[in-house]
């Protein structure tokens, strides 16, 4: 079963076949959790919140996915167990015995991951007023005229100016958190 059929599975909530799919993803989750100070058990309940959270993302309209299920799986897996195991006072072992294109995937899914968190940051640098423009922009798709009646300014063009102004300082934001977590 390919993954955009078991997504497609999940969309359509035929769920007992899609788990037939993930679930051969479960043996790399689980040597990932044993080999890190967990049980059989952990490992379990780490795949388990793994498929949770994948089942939300696939629910989501704008779902896609950017790289295989397995990427995804472990990916997720990974960052939960070290949660876990941050709570438990123990370290983790970065080895995931992935194939090296899956290496590869995963180190891409990472860099995407961390793209976007500085990305969120410079977004709650820029102020609630230009992050309600920006969402009525780009998210609710309103035009000038109705972002200008919903967010009180004078006319379209203001709006739009206004637009102008919130993107540049998300950019330059962007750009000076990036610097700094580059340089960390």
């Amino acid at each position: 079963m390919t993954d955009l059929h078991i997504i497609q599975e999940l969309k359509s909530g035929n769920y007992t076949s899609a788990m037939k799919g993930l679930y051969k993803h479960y043996g790399v989750v689980r040597a990932f959790v044993l080999k890190n100070s967990g049980s059989k058990q952990d490992a379990e309940d780490v795949f388990q919140e793994a498929l949770i959270i994948l089942y939300r993302k696939v629910k989501a309209p704008e779902f896609q996915l950017t790289s295989s299920l397995a990427t995804f799986i472990t990916g997720i897996s990974r960052y939960y167990w070290l949660g876990e195991l941050r709570k438990r006072g123990k370290s983790i072992s970065m080895n995931l015995d992935l194939p090296e294109t899956e290496s590869e995937d995963f180190s891409a899914l990472l860099e995407n991951e961390s793209r976007f968190a500085v990305a969120e940051q410079a977004l709650l640098t820029i102020g609630e007023k230009c992050r309600d423009l920006l969402r009525l922009f780009y998210f609710e798709k309103l035009n000038f005229t109705a972002i200008a009646l919903r967010i009180g300014l004078s006319n379209e063009k203001v709006a739009k100016n206004q637009k102008y102004r919130c993107l540049e300082k998300a950019r330059e934001s962007y750009l000076k958190l990036n610097a700094k977590t580059e340089k960390a």
